[in-house]
């Protein structure tokens, strides 16, 4: 199966579709380490759209999903907004850390 994307030699695949949107709002993710590091992918023009549509509940249901996410998965959700299929330089450093950190922990055996 081919990667949706790839982040700092980081592959990342689709999202089964009990991860994606609510309750996690998760498009894409990886396994790292039995841990999951999850994507949020947001259009380029998400910033200079009318942010209040992304704002209240559906920012804070966003919000609690990747939380909830860190919980049950162990990583982190990151929102990226690609343009022809880059993230920025400042977004893989953070994603490569946190895969990084990931394969400092234990092996985690069951993923939910």
């Amino acid at each position: 199966m081919n990667p949706s994307l790839v982040i700092g030699g980081i592959p990342f695949y689709d999202a089964p579709s009990e991860i994606e949107g609510s309750p996690y709002w998760v498009d894409l993710w990886t396994d790292v380490n039995g841990y999951k590091i999850g994507i949020q992918v947001k259009p380029s023009t998400y910033k200079s759209a009318n942010i209040s549509i992304y704002m209240g509940k559906a920012r804070s249901s966003e919000e609690k999903g990747h939380k909830k996410f860190l919980r049950n998965f162990g990583g982190k959700v990151f929102v990226v907004m690609p343009v022809n299929g880059v993230v920025s330089k400042e977004i893989e450093k953070h994603i490569i850390a946190e895969r990084d950190l990931l394969l400092k922990l234990p092996p985690k055996e069951n993923t939910p």
